[in-house]
């Protein structure tokens, strides 16, 4: 069974939310909001979605605060078609096959909201008394038809039907931003299983950005739980009272956070901010992709975001660049590398142009330089995730 509810009816559920995960024949959806009275007296008000047929409860039963739950949807559902005459056979399998519940705060439509909503405005201003006699009794409109909500009801029951009509799978929704100075946008859109590790995540995030792997990495969720390889645990890298665990033993499942970080290379320091955006549902068996995205990354070993800035706007360190004589003239003789500098040498290298450079060779740029990115290929990116888990 399949319940939109009100926002207002979720705060109440004794039951732990989740997505619907599959398509539900319309008959096993129901409508759910709740309609308040004095103190602490509530009403269930049940709206199916295939029928307009609708039910009005009493949630109260002698108790301060009312309990919703599948166990009790189950009982009010059998309560009221019970008493309503449907044939119990036909009720019997309608439980039945649609014994488990699940509860939802999203509606298929504007006017399946709105639909409750104006029955919810019915019931108050008829009176809870009155209405809980009359709502099953209330005609309905299908296209364009005024129908016995009811009677059609019952005729569906007979019919015996399957709840789903077809399974669907969980997918998360994960944007991964490179954390770059303003005006700079780096970012992917992933779709993923959930049941991926954080092993596979720092994966697809080397991929999608062009890393190398060549440096070490972490996930932090909150400020107290860190992810890592295992061998960063054994050598007991954490340098403060962290949860450290091992990035191939956690699942996504089993550890996300809406906003989280992923660090690499703790030299240049590139900080990605993850965002859960929400869980969704696709039809197929889910695979990591990339679905969308803009700009491109910096090369490996470019120097944290100052040094990219500096290869971007190939701008020179006046205090490491050639030394100049006393006329202003370049001393080619006297010229001496800075062995020690090596961010110096990252980006003398850079500007390097090559003498075989061709025009139309991309790799270089109109000027001869080197690409200091890496482009946003969003089909080689999926390319590489297929091949990687496909």
């Amino acid at each position: 069974m399949l319940l939109r509810c009100t926002k207002e009816l979720i705060s109440w559920l004794h039951y732990d939310y989740r997505e619907p995960c599959a398509i539900y024949d319309d008959l096993y959806v129901w409508g759910a909001a709740y309609i308040p009275s004095e103190g602490f007296h509530y009403h269930l008000l049940l709206r199916n979605s295939a029928t307009g047929f609708a039910l009005l409860f009493d949630t109260a039963d002698g108790e301060e605060l009312p309990i919703i739950s599948e166990e009790t949807i189950r009982e009010y559902l059998k309560r009221g078609l019970t008493a309503h005459g449907f044939d119990s056979e036909d009720v019997a399998f309608y439980l039945q096959e649609g014994e488990d519940s699940t509860f939802t705060k999203e509606f298929e439509s504007a006017y399946e909201r709105k639909k409750l909503k104006d029955l919810s405005s019915w019931v108050v201003e008829t009176g809870l008394k009155e209405a809980q006699q009359s709502i099953s009794s209330l005609p309905v409109t299908i296209n364009r038809r005024k129908v016995d909500a009811k009677a059609l009801f019952g005729d569906l029951l007979k019919e015996r039907r399957k709840e789903i009509t077809k399974e669907l799978h969980l997918a998360i929704s994960l944007k991964v931003r490179l954390r770059l100075s303003p005006g700079h946008h780096v970012w992917r859109r992933f779709h993923l299983p959930k049941d991926l590790t954080y092993r596979d995540l720092h994966e697809i995030i080397q991929i999608a950005f062009g890393w190398d792997g060549a440096h070490l990495h972490e996930f932090k969720l909150g400020k107290w739980v860190r992810i890592m390889p295992r061998d960063d645990i054994e050598r007991d890298f954490g340098w403060d009272d962290s949860e450290l665990l091992d990035e191939e033993e956690v699942t996504l499942a089993e550890a996300i956070m809406k906003k989280m970080t992923y660090i690499y290379d703790f030299g240049d320091s590139w900080i990605h901010d993850i965002t859960l955006e929400k869980v969704i549902t696709v039809e197929e068996e889910p695979i990591p992709i990339c679905v969308a995205g803009e700009g491109s990354a910096p090369v490996e070993d470019s120097g944290g975001i100052w040094g990219f800035l500096r290869l971007l706007d190939r701008e020179w360190d006046d205090d490491e660049d050639d030394e100049v004589d006393e006329d202003g003239e370049e001393d080619d003789e006297g010229d001496e590398e800075d062995e020690g500098d090596e961010e110096f040498e990252v980006i003398e290298d850079a500007f390097a142009v090559d003498e075989e450079y061709d025009e139309e060779d991309e790799d270089y740029d109109e000027d001869g330089f080197e690409r200091k990115e890496t482009p946003f290929d969003q089909e080689y990116i999926n390319a590489r995730l297929k091949r990687l888990f496909g």
